[in-house]
């Protein structure tokens, strides 16, 4: 057998690897989106209806006629994955599978870009498969991709901004520098931090570009989106003065108003923990609605290739690239490392995880240089394999259940029911439940004002015939129907229809937290 033939077997066999991959991880992002996780929390369901509103009306629940930020209990949400959500609902319906779907597919772009990357910098389908692989697998990025909230929008938009700046800075035009600066600028809208963040990345590319001796200035047309998104973000603020400061002025590390040295021993606390083993590879996230709980939020064959990654960077510091990588990892964690409520809070430094699976990517390409690089390979996907699939055999069948009370499962079924046999009735709802104006109009769909209102939630609930009660007063209202809380006393004298419970782990082991019921109706007496 001749080399050339030989060469285009193997060659043959790795694109098959490559496509088998793609389509296993297109297949896990798409499938059980309502299931892993269970239940459906408030920003979800916030997210769900006013991406609705906007795609059946054109306003928020607020009546605001398309606006930039969406006013949701005491926060503004972000519209980059709401108005994507929007866009789908023309043709879907709002279920809790479709309000996930932008994250499903925001998900697979990242792997997409960083699956790239990896190819366009090491011309190897090995190396290339494995960050694929990598990339699909790793728990910060799964957990992302299935629940619906807009950070996910945030980590694709960068990871693209990356793809494009590749491309630029290895002798492509310069529309890609563009195409950077437009998804940088998409990320400031994307999620919070990204407006620090994407300022702290402007800063990167123009030291890691400066550096180069007689370089183009063809990257300084990166800036132009992203100072025009900056230019949009400053009119809002005008115009809505505080409204983008006030959730970070309370939760900041400098909210108590501690002295200035006590503020920056505790910034540089928050910035080790994000890059600290606990987070990275053993505890992670301690909110099961941000982490599987079964370890860290990267896998451990990454920690190898992280290490292999920096000294593959130190030495190809000349690159452009990889300084920007490198400077961009150290600043990813500065925006989360700001605030004191929560951390390690995943979410907030969710824009780190593209530079470290890049890193490892860079890792990669150095172990393809050594004599050992099968073993190297060998060992590598071994690691992948079973850490891989024990997190995914534990997220599918055992966090369902460990994160359900988490995910206020139970809530959304109940008030599809509990209006059903109300039938027209006036339906009462307990308080104690989670934002129960936002779940129910995610169950219900009624028509959002026409107009701005300060307050959503009374016209919502009027639309619904529905009215919020506290359940230890319930009043003499015979037949009617009452949503409870299973934390709620039982009304004296009512018919218990039915509850709501926490179903068993489908795989792997663990129990229903107690109390296993989360929502019980019942008819009045």
């Amino acid at each position: 057998m001749s080399d050339a033939v030989h060469g285009g077997r193997v060659r043959g066999l790795w694109g098959g690897a490559l496509a088998a991959v793609a389509i296993l991880i297109v297949v896990r992002n798409l499938t059980g989106l309502d299931s892993a996780p269970l239940g459906a929390y408030t920003d979800e369901t916030s997210i769900g209806y006013n991406a609705w509103a906007i795609s059946s009306h054109a306003v928020d629940e607020h009546g605001a006629h398309l606006p930039l930020y969406f006013t949701a209990f005491g926060e503004y949400k972000n519209p980059i994955y709401i108005y994507t959500l929007s866009a789908l609902l023309r043709v879907l319906p709002l279920t809790i599978t479709t309000e996930r779907l932008p994250a499903a597919l925001f998900g697979l772009i990242t792997c997409a870009c960083t699956a790239l990357i990896a190819w366009r910098r090491s011309r190897s389908m090995p190396v290339t498969v494995l960050v694929l692989v990598i990339a699909g697998l790793v728990p910060w990025l799964t957990v992302e991709s299935r629940v619906g909230f807009e950070v996910v929008s945030m980590v694709a938009a960068v990871s693209g901004a990356l793809l494009c700046l590749s491309i630029a800075q290895d002798g492509g035009r310069a529309r890609w520098y563009v195409a950077a600066g437009i998804l940088m600028a998409a990320a400031v809208f994307a999620y919070s931090t990204g407006r620090v963040e994407v300022a702290l990345f402007a800063i990167a590319l123009a030291v890691a570009e400066g550096w180069r001796p007689h370089c183009s200035r063809d990257w300084v047309l990166t800036l132009a989106p992203i100072a025009a998104a900056y230019a949009l973000l400053a009119a809002w603020s005008i115009q809505h003065p505080g409204a983008l400061t006030a959730r970070f002025s309370a939760i900041s590390i400098a909210a108590d108003g501690a002295p200035a040295l006590t503020v920056a021993g505790r910034f540089a606390g928050n910035y080790l923990t994000y890059l600290g083993p606990d987070f990275l590879f053993i505890a992670g996230d301690h909110n099961p609605r941000h982490n599987t709980q079964l370890g860290g939020m990267l896998l451990w064959v990454m920690l190898p290739l992280l290490a292999a990654g920096i000294v593959s960077a130190w030495r190809r510091r000349d690159e452009p690239f990889v300084r920007l990588l490198c400077l961009g990892a150290l600043l990813a964690p500065v925006s989360a490392a700001l605030t004191e409520e929560g951390v390690p809070h995943s979410l907030r430094a969710a824009v780190m995880l593209p530079f470290l699976l890049l890193l490892c990517a860079e890792g990669a390409i150095l172990l393809a240089a050594v004599a050992w690089r099968r073993f190297a390979y060998l060992g590598a996907v071994l690691a992948v394999a079973v850490q891989g699939s024990t997190f995914t055999v534990d997220m599918l069948g055992a966090w369902p259940t460990r994160s359900a009370l988490a995910f206020d499962v139970g809530e959304i079924d109940a008030m599809t029911r509990a209006s059903a046999l109300a039938g027209g009735s006036q339906l009462l709802v307990s308080q104690t439940l989670d934002e129960p104006y936002v779940q129910a109009a995610f169950a219900l769909r009624p028509a959002p004002p026409r107009s701005f209102v300060s307050d959503s939630a009374s016209p919502l609930l009027a639309e619904m015939n529905i009215k919020l009660i506290d359940a230890s007063s319930l009043p003499t209202r015979s037949g009617a129907i009452a949503v409870l809380a299973a934390s709620d006393p039982p009304p004296a004298g009512g018919h218990r229809l039915f509850d709501e419970a926490v179903p068993a782990p489908s795989q792997g082991s663990g129990a229903p937290p107690h109390p296993a019921v989360t929502v019980v109706v019942y008819r009045l007496p």
